[in-house]
Protein backbone atom coordinates (compact mmCIF):
# COMPACT_ATOMS: atom_id res chain seq x y z
CA UNK A 1 0.00 0.00 0.00
CA UNK A 2 1.61 3.04 -0.95
CA UNK A 3 2.24 6.31 1.47
CA UNK A 4 -1.05 8.30 -0.58
CA UNK A 5 -3.16 5.55 0.63
CA UNK A 6 -1.92 4.83 3.83
CA UNK A 7 -2.96 8.85 4.34
CA UNK A 8 -6.58 8.15 2.56
CA UNK A 9 -7.57 5.64 4.89
CA UNK A 10 -6.13 7.39 7.84
CA UNK A 11 -8.15 10.40 7.33
CA UNK A 12 -11.44 8.28 6.60
CA UNK A 13 -11.07 6.45 10.22
CA UNK A 14 -10.06 10.16 11.67
CA UNK A 15 -13.36 11.31 10.35
CA UNK A 16 -15.54 8.54 11.45
CA UNK A 17 -14.09 8.34 15.01
CA UNK A 18 -15.02 12.26 15.01
CA UNK A 19 -18.65 11.76 13.88
CA UNK A 20 -18.64 8.96 16.74
CA UNK A 21 -17.46 11.42 19.51
CA UNK A 22 -19.40 14.07 18.55
CA UNK A 23 -22.90 11.74 17.95
CA UNK A 24 -22.14 10.50 21.57
CA UNK A 25 -21.35 13.99 23.57
CA UNK A 26 -24.59 15.13 21.82
CA UNK A 27 -26.82 12.40 22.69
CA UNK A 28 -25.33 12.34 26.24
CA UNK A 29 -26.39 16.62 26.56
CA UNK A 30 -30.01 15.77 25.57
CA UNK A 31 -30.44 13.07 28.01
CA UNK A 32 -28.85 15.48 30.74
CA UNK A 33 -31.67 18.02 29.75
CA UNK A 34 -34.33 15.62 30.04
CA UNK A 35 -33.53 14.88 33.55
CA UNK A 36 -32.96 18.81 34.46
CA UNK A 37 -36.72 19.00 32.46
CA UNK A 38 -38.38 17.02 35.24
CA UNK A 39 -37.12 19.88 37.51
CA UNK A 40 -40.08 22.21 35.84
CA UNK A 41 -43.93 22.53 36.16
CA UNK A 42 -45.68 19.93 34.35
CA UNK A 43 -47.03 22.61 31.66
CA UNK A 44 -43.03 23.75 30.82
CA UNK A 45 -42.38 19.85 31.36
CA UNK A 46 -44.25 18.66 28.97
CA UNK A 47 -43.28 21.92 26.07
CA UNK A 48 -39.52 21.69 26.66
CA UNK A 49 -39.75 17.81 26.44
CA UNK A 50 -41.44 18.32 22.67
CA UNK A 51 -38.82 20.73 22.12
CA UNK A 52 -36.00 18.01 23.01
CA UNK A 53 -37.79 15.23 20.80
CA UNK A 54 -38.15 17.24 18.01
CA UNK A 55 -34.24 17.83 18.57
CA UNK A 56 -33.30 14.48 18.95
CA UNK A 57 -34.94 13.57 15.75
CA UNK A 58 -33.13 16.17 13.83
CA UNK A 59 -30.09 15.12 15.02
CA UNK A 60 -30.78 11.46 14.24
CA UNK A 61 -31.88 12.58 10.92
CA UNK A 62 -28.26 14.37 10.35
CA UNK A 63 -26.69 11.21 11.72
CA UNK A 64 -28.51 8.54 9.26
CA UNK A 65 -27.91 11.01 6.24
CA UNK A 66 -25.80 9.75 3.10
CA UNK A 67 -22.40 10.39 3.91
CA UNK A 68 -20.46 12.72 1.59
CA UNK A 69 -19.36 11.78 -2.19
CA UNK A 70 -15.80 9.64 -1.68
CA UNK A 71 -13.65 9.80 -4.87
CA UNK A 72 -10.95 6.57 -5.49
CA UNK A 73 -8.08 8.87 -7.87
CA UNK A 74 -6.37 6.91 -10.59
CA UNK A 75 -3.71 7.92 -12.75
CA UNK A 76 -2.30 6.96 -15.80
CA UNK A 77 1.46 8.84 -16.90
CA UNK A 78 4.24 7.31 -18.75
CA UNK A 79 7.31 5.60 -16.95
CA UNK A 80 8.94 9.05 -17.64
CA UNK A 81 7.36 11.33 -15.67
CA UNK A 82 8.08 8.77 -12.89
CA UNK A 83 11.39 8.62 -13.69
CA UNK A 84 11.89 12.50 -13.60
CA UNK A 85 10.82 12.72 -10.19
CA UNK A 86 13.99 12.29 -8.85
CA UNK A 87 18.01 12.79 -9.40
CA UNK A 88 18.22 9.09 -9.16
CA UNK A 89 15.65 8.13 -11.86
CA UNK A 90 13.66 5.84 -9.53
CA UNK A 91 10.95 4.89 -10.44
CA UNK A 92 9.47 3.06 -6.93
CA UNK A 93 10.81 6.35 -5.49
CA UNK A 94 8.77 8.38 -8.07
CA UNK A 95 5.82 6.85 -8.13
CA UNK A 96 5.73 7.51 -4.28
CA UNK A 97 6.39 11.53 -4.86
CA UNK A 98 4.43 11.68 -7.85
CA UNK A 99 1.21 9.80 -5.88
CA UNK A 100 1.81 12.16 -2.76
CA UNK A 101 1.78 15.70 -5.07
CA UNK A 102 -1.39 14.28 -7.04
CA UNK A 103 -3.58 13.56 -3.56
CA UNK A 104 -2.31 17.53 -2.55
CA UNK A 105 -3.51 19.16 -5.51
CA UNK A 106 -6.57 17.26 -6.32
CA UNK A 107 -7.38 16.96 -2.63
CA UNK A 108 -8.54 20.36 -3.33
CA UNK A 109 -10.87 19.41 -5.33
CA UNK A 110 -12.17 15.85 -4.12
CA UNK A 111 -12.45 14.31 -0.83
CA UNK A 112 -10.00 11.40 -2.13
CA UNK A 113 -10.09 8.39 -0.52
CA UNK A 114 -7.81 6.43 -2.58
CA UNK A 115 -4.97 6.62 -5.13
CA UNK A 116 -4.33 3.88 -7.80
CA UNK A 117 -1.86 3.43 -10.48
CA UNK A 118 -3.33 2.17 -14.03
CA UNK A 119 -1.32 1.28 -17.13
CA UNK A 120 -0.39 3.98 -19.15
CA UNK A 121 -1.36 3.10 -22.60
CA UNK A 122 -4.53 1.49 -21.72
CA UNK A 123 -8.11 2.41 -22.65
CA UNK A 124 -10.12 2.24 -19.61
CA UNK A 125 -14.00 1.80 -19.24
CA UNK A 126 -16.25 2.36 -16.47
CA UNK A 127 -16.39 -0.89 -15.25
CA UNK A 128 -12.34 -0.83 -15.14
CA UNK A 129 -12.10 2.04 -12.80
CA UNK A 130 -15.13 1.35 -10.21
CA UNK A 131 -14.28 -0.09 -7.27
CA UNK A 132 -16.37 -3.56 -6.10
CA UNK A 133 -15.62 -3.69 -2.85
CA UNK A 134 -17.05 0.42 -2.92
CA UNK A 135 -19.23 0.69 -5.58
CA UNK A 136 -20.37 4.22 -4.06
CA UNK A 137 -16.83 6.05 -4.86
CA UNK A 138 -16.66 8.36 -7.14
CA UNK A 139 -13.80 7.40 -9.05
CA UNK A 140 -11.55 10.03 -11.01
CA UNK A 141 -9.14 9.55 -13.81
CA UNK A 142 -6.14 11.85 -14.58
CA UNK A 143 -4.43 10.24 -17.95
CA UNK A 144 -1.41 12.70 -18.80
CA UNK A 145 0.79 11.88 -21.73
CA UNK A 146 4.14 13.67 -22.60
CA UNK A 147 3.93 15.19 -25.87
CA UNK A 148 6.89 16.57 -26.70
CA UNK A 149 9.53 19.30 -26.44
CA UNK A 150 9.98 22.78 -28.08
CA UNK A 151 11.69 25.81 -27.86
CA UNK A 152 11.80 29.58 -27.45
CA UNK A 153 14.22 32.58 -28.16
CA UNK A 154 15.71 34.44 -25.01
CA UNK A 155 18.42 36.94 -24.42
CA UNK A 156 20.96 34.94 -25.75
CA UNK A 157 20.07 31.52 -27.13
CA UNK A 158 17.20 29.78 -26.63
CA UNK A 159 14.85 27.88 -23.89
CA UNK A 160 13.49 24.65 -23.78
CA UNK A 161 9.69 23.62 -23.77
CA UNK A 162 8.15 21.04 -22.82
CA UNK A 163 4.73 19.66 -24.41
CA UNK A 164 2.37 17.87 -21.89
CA UNK A 165 -1.26 16.48 -22.84
CA UNK A 166 -4.31 16.18 -20.08
CA UNK A 167 -7.52 14.67 -19.84
CA UNK A 168 -9.61 14.24 -16.42
CA UNK A 169 -12.55 11.44 -16.98
CA UNK A 170 -15.11 10.01 -14.61
CA UNK A 171 -18.22 7.83 -14.63
CA UNK A 172 -22.07 9.01 -14.03
CA UNK A 173 -24.69 6.22 -13.93
CA UNK A 174 -21.88 3.53 -15.73
CA UNK A 175 -21.27 5.77 -18.23
CA UNK A 176 -17.75 7.56 -18.65
CA UNK A 177 -17.35 11.08 -19.20
CA UNK A 178 -14.15 12.73 -19.68
CA UNK A 179 -12.95 16.69 -20.44
CA UNK A 180 -9.67 17.19 -22.60
CA UNK A 181 -7.06 19.97 -21.82
CA UNK A 182 -5.55 19.47 -25.23
CA UNK A 183 -1.98 20.05 -25.33
CA UNK A 184 -0.29 22.79 -23.54
CA UNK A 185 3.42 23.95 -23.53
CA UNK A 186 5.41 24.87 -20.62
CA UNK A 187 8.46 26.68 -20.73
CA UNK A 188 11.44 26.60 -18.56
CA UNK A 189 11.94 30.46 -18.00
CA UNK A 190 13.34 31.30 -14.94
CA UNK A 191 14.01 35.06 -14.74
CA UNK A 192 12.09 37.29 -17.45
CA UNK A 193 12.48 40.75 -18.57
CA UNK A 194 10.37 43.22 -19.92
CA UNK A 195 9.32 40.25 -21.78
CA UNK A 196 12.44 38.80 -22.59
CA UNK A 197 13.97 35.85 -21.27
CA UNK A 198 16.97 35.95 -19.34
CA UNK A 199 17.50 32.99 -17.77
CA UNK A 200 16.18 29.64 -18.31
CA UNK A 201 16.28 25.92 -16.48
CA UNK A 202 18.74 23.71 -19.07
CA UNK A 203 18.19 20.05 -17.34
CA UNK A 204 15.92 18.18 -19.16
CA UNK A 205 14.71 16.19 -15.91
CA UNK A 206 13.96 19.21 -14.05
CA UNK A 207 12.14 20.83 -17.13
CA UNK A 208 10.01 17.90 -17.69
CA UNK A 209 8.78 17.50 -14.00
CA UNK A 210 7.92 21.05 -13.45
CA UNK A 211 6.08 20.91 -16.71
CA UNK A 212 3.64 17.89 -15.39
CA UNK A 213 3.86 19.85 -12.16
CA UNK A 214 2.58 22.98 -13.23
CA UNK A 215 -0.15 21.59 -15.30
CA UNK A 216 -1.63 19.46 -12.87
CA UNK A 217 -1.19 22.77 -10.33
CA UNK A 218 -3.10 24.50 -13.55
CA UNK A 219 -5.71 22.13 -13.64
CA UNK A 220 -7.00 21.81 -10.04
CA UNK A 221 -7.10 25.91 -9.71
CA UNK A 222 -10.30 27.55 -10.39
CA UNK A 223 -10.29 30.05 -12.63
CA UNK A 224 -11.69 32.81 -10.75
CA UNK A 225 -11.48 35.77 -13.11
CA UNK A 226 -14.63 34.16 -15.42
CA UNK A 227 -16.96 36.70 -15.21
CA UNK A 228 -20.76 35.06 -13.89
CA UNK A 229 -22.46 37.95 -14.59
CA UNK A 230 -21.20 38.88 -18.64
CA UNK A 231 -20.02 35.28 -19.63
CA UNK A 232 -22.89 32.61 -17.20
CA UNK A 233 -22.30 29.69 -19.64
CA UNK A 234 -18.40 30.04 -19.52
CA UNK A 235 -18.81 30.37 -15.18
CA UNK A 236 -20.93 27.07 -15.29
CA UNK A 237 -18.25 25.47 -17.23
CA UNK A 238 -15.64 26.19 -15.21
CA UNK A 239 -16.94 25.18 -12.15
CA UNK A 240 -18.84 21.85 -13.70
CA UNK A 241 -14.91 21.04 -15.12
CA UNK A 242 -13.05 22.22 -11.14
CA UNK A 243 -15.93 19.75 -9.56
CA UNK A 244 -15.29 16.81 -12.11
CA UNK A 245 -19.27 17.34 -13.66
CA UNK A 246 -17.88 16.50 -17.33
CA UNK A 247 -21.59 14.88 -18.09
CA UNK A 248 -22.64 18.97 -17.55
CA UNK A 249 -20.08 19.64 -20.41
CA UNK A 250 -20.77 17.26 -23.44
Amino acid sequence: MSFAERAGKSLALFSFFIRKVLSITLFSWLFSCYNIVNEYSEEERSMKKLFLCILCLLMCSVCAAAPAKKVVLWYQVPEAVLEAQNLENDVEKGKTEFEAFLMANYGKRFPVQMIKQAAPDKELTAADVSLVTRPNWVPIVVKLDLAGVGSGEKLVGKYSTVKVALKESTVVDGKLFSYDYGIKEYDSSMLRVAGYVIASEDDPRINTKNAVNDCIKEACTLNSKVNRYADPAAYDKENARYNGEFEKIQ
